[in-house]
């Protein structure tokens, strides 16, 4: 998931931590979410927001993942699934 956080953070001339600490998170929590090493849950997108004062949408943007390998078609919901670590392990 792509996200504004850090350049909306800076124009405000906040630190992570400054905003770690309004959200009650790590700041470790703020650098991964920055750097797209761990999607925020929705709790925590909609304190960033209101700590940043503007939207979820505003802040984040969804990625369509491309890799065909990383899909599977569900035939009962007829739809495409991301596919997780563990599927993986269990069809290798």
């Amino acid at each position: 998931m792509l996200n504004n956080i850090r350049i909306t953070r800076k124009k405000q001339k906040l630190s992570q931590d400054d905003l770690a600490r309004i959200c009650h998170v790590t700041r470790q929590t703020i650098n991964a979410v920055e750097n797209d090493k761990y999607d925020a849950e929705l709790s925590l997108a909609f304190k960033l927001a209101n700590a940043l004062g503007c939207t979820v949408d505003e802040l984040f943007t969804y990625e369509v993942r491309e890799k065909e390998s990383e899909t599977l078609w569900c035939e009962k919901y007829q739809c495409i699934l991301w596919q997780t670590a563990g599927v993986r392990e269990k069809q290798s």
